[in-house]
């Protein structure tokens, strides 16, 4: 190859971003995944908020896209990250997607802006977010709109949240199983896509293709518990830049879901040097497919060079996927370059470090099932940054991985 009702109680105190504790969110978990966004319930209204959000439907509009729609859901879980970020800190991609199951969607993590500014200073906050608006809607737009505000003394701070919706479940998925439990998954998908697909990794690591039932554009499979623990699912789908992530999302068979997260809830960006970010991947590529059991693999400098050159692509052409109308597909670049291997297979993603890099492809089943496949033997990596969006630089990744 990316909510039952609950009462919602008064807002717990949370530390602030020096304190070094577990991010404990103030509102209580979901208990089940849905498919419709959650209308009330949500943070203390602010002239911010609704400011940022009239912008993203506006522009929406002007770009022929349908409007965004605000989601309480997304709201609480910007607002812990508005709570915690300060300066230049980016929020780590696990906070974000415990944060995500915790308020109970399923969507991959979206394109996220951080920012802050004295009291009084919503406006350049608000040109800020115009900037990523914009950006978002170039690479394809976005289904759900989220804003988290926290205003102390002489600051407000802002994270807002750009999310793609291609994906409606069918009924709700409960987030904890019992023992042996098992859990329908039904979902439609969007018009631009086609060929859905089940993936699910079990506690153990392991990944495993669910054979849905598909008609049309609706799926339908079974999450069966086996060994207690997390499974990460994962529904995709075939669309224009090729396979794509439409939900990722953990379900709890014999244990809880967890009540806090644990680790860090924010990360700086490194220096941009491109090739010690490819360096860096491919040691951990190989760190993790050595604890797996598996081949190390072996860089070609040839793959390299054809992961850079899509990265570049990406990053000229406003996208991030496998298909490219210019290059077609990973065995298409492969082959023009020269070269003929039996099996191809790719990861693309758009992240902030090496590290978020590797686990944010871990985390997804299908591109686990990837960097863990046991037949490749070569790999190349590309890093190219892409322009700045409010201080910030992206790093567009492309992995290749032959045999």
């Amino acid at each position: 190859m990316a909510l039952a009702a609950v009462a919602l109680a008064p807002p717990a105190a949370l530390g602030g971003p020096a304190d070094g504790g577990p991010l404990v969110p103030a509102r209580p978990a979901a208990e089940a995944y849905l498919g419709e966004p959650m209308t009330a319930g949500g943070p203390p209204r602010d002239r911010l908020r609704d400011a940022i959000v009239a912008d993203a439907r506006a522009a929406a509009a002007q770009a022929g896209l349908p409007a965004p729609e605000p989601d309480a859901r997304l709201d609480w879980a910007m607002t812990e990250l508005a709570r915690r970020l300060r300066a230049d800190d980016l929020p780590d991609p696990e906070a974000i997607s415990f944060l995500l199951a915790h308020y109970g969607l399923v969507e991959p993590a979206p394109r996220i802006l951080s920012g802050e500014a004295t009291t009084g200073g919503d406006e350049a906050l608000r040109g800020h977010a115009r900037e990523e608006i914009v950006a978002a809607l170039r690479a394809g737009g976005f289904g759900r709109v989220g804003v988290g505000i926290e205003r102390t003394a002489g600051k407000v701070y802002l994270v807002a949240a750009f999310q793609q919706t291609s994906l409606t479940l069918k009924g709700a998925v409960s987030r904890r199983l019992p023992s042996g439990g098992r859990a329908r998954i039904a979902a439609r998908i969007a018009a631009a896509y086609r060929e859905p697909e089940l993936v699910i990794t079990w506690p153990d690591g392991s990944v495993h293709q669910v054979a849905p039932t598909v008609r049309g554009r609706e799926l339908a499979g079974e999450l069966r518990c086996g060994a207690d623990g997390r499974y990460q699912v994962e529904v995709g789908a075939v669309g224009a830049v090729g396979p794509t992530v439409l939900a990722n999302f953990p379900v709890y068979c014999g244990v809880a879901p967890p009540r806090s997260f644990r680790g860090p809830a924010a990360m700086r960006q490194g220096p941009a040097d491109a090739a010690a970010a490819e360096r860096e991947i491919v040691t951990l590529v190989n760190h993790d497919r050595a604890r797996a059991g598996l081949p190390v693999l072996d860089v070609d400098p040839r793959l390299t060079a054809v992961a850079r050159d899509h990265c570049q692509d990406m990053i000229a052409h406003d996208f991030v996927g496998h298909v490219s109308p210019r290059t077609g597909t990973s065995m298409d670049r492969v082959h023009r370059a020269g070269l003929k291997p039996e099996l191809v297979l790719e990861n693309v993603g758009r992240f902030y470090s090496a590290a978020q890099a590797e686990s944010g492809f871990l985390g997804s089943p299908g591109h686990r099932g990837n960097l863990l496949d046991p037949r490749p033997r070569h790999i190349g990596v590309g890093v190219v940054y892409g322009p700045e969006v409010t201080g910030t630089r992206p790093m567009f990744v492309t992995q290749i991985l032959t045999r």
